[in-house]
């Protein structure tokens, strides 16, 4: 006579199969919010290409790297490089970017997982002359802290890690961020420098923000006066992460907890 299954396998069975298709939602999940959080650079990317010859120091696969991505004395493309900040507000221990591969921007670069989160990896490209850096922000789904993710905590939320209101995140963004010193560091080399210009692209904001990545510095000197953009020259480096929602702010349902806001900053090295 044949033996019934024991409830318990069937449970433990049922409880595999449910735990299998979880971890398989939320992968595609964070694989979605990294293709989507590219989305600014990568169709910036794309238009660039089809728009325009690439210039000498474009950032496209294959292209001449003299005077490419340099800051100060530094050339980013030699070594992993990270990125200390002394905010201006006093009262607050350093905040860090760990050191983080630069690679230039190339077509696959979102679509492939080479620029995941949870990676020390930041995308570099080129726009009007200046240079910037996709860095992500934000936890992955194994728990991987992406490298801008403690300079997004330290604007965004208190020493409980809540969530704070508009009002207090860009108080922090002005008051404590923008005017910051910065120490740049490489393995054999590094520098000082200041955050000159910093501001916040809220929810409603970032679309018409993708229009605009190859022209992003003259774009938010008009779109965002005041936040210093209008005063930088082509010395500059930009960093570029996403943010959360505000508290009391209202997000957008079609992006994730992760992408709802972008953070541009622009160094420049001391004098």
């Amino acid at each position: 006579m044949d033996k019934k299954p024991s409830p318990a396998f069937l449970i433990i069975g049922i409880g595999f199969i449910l735990t299998a298709i979880f971890i398989f939602v939320r992968n595609t999940r964070y694989q979605r919010v990294v293709f989507e959080g590219g989305n600014e650079l990568r169709n910036a990317g794309l238009r660039n290409q089809a728009n325009q010859q690439p210039s000498e120091n474009s950032g496209q696969a294959g292209s001449e790297t003299q005077g490419w991505m340099k800051f100060g004395g530094i050339d980013l493309l030699e070594q992993a490089v990270g990125f200390e900040f002394s905010p201006a507000c006093g009262g607050q221990s350093t905040v860090k970017i760990p050191p983080v591969e630069i690679e230039p921007w190339h077509p696959e670069v979102f679509e492939n997982g080479e620029f995941g989160i949870g990676k020390n990896l930041a995308v570099a490209w080129e726009h009007l002359g200046y240079e910037g850096l996709w860095i992500h922000s934000g936890w992955d789904f194994w728990q991987e802290q992406s490298p801008a993710t403690a300079l997004q905590y330290f604007l965004e939320t208190d020493e409980l890690n809540q969530v704070q209101n508009l009002k207090t995140i860009e108080e922090r963004l002005r008051d404590c961020l923008r005017g910051s010193t910065v120490r740049v560091e490489q393995e054999l080399a590094g520098l000082n420098g200041t955050v000159a210009a910093a501001v916040r692209v809220p929810p409603r904001g970032v679309e018409e923000l993708s229009k605009h990545t190859m022209d992003l510095v003259p774009f938010l000197a008009q779109a965002y006066p005041g936040a210093g953009f209008e005063d930088i020259d082509k010395k500059a480096l930009l960093l570029f992460f996403c943010g959360r929602a505000a508290l009391d702010e209202p997000g957008n349902p079609e992006a994730d907890y992760w992408t709802q806001a972008r953070y541009v900053i622009a160094l420049m090295p001391a004098q």
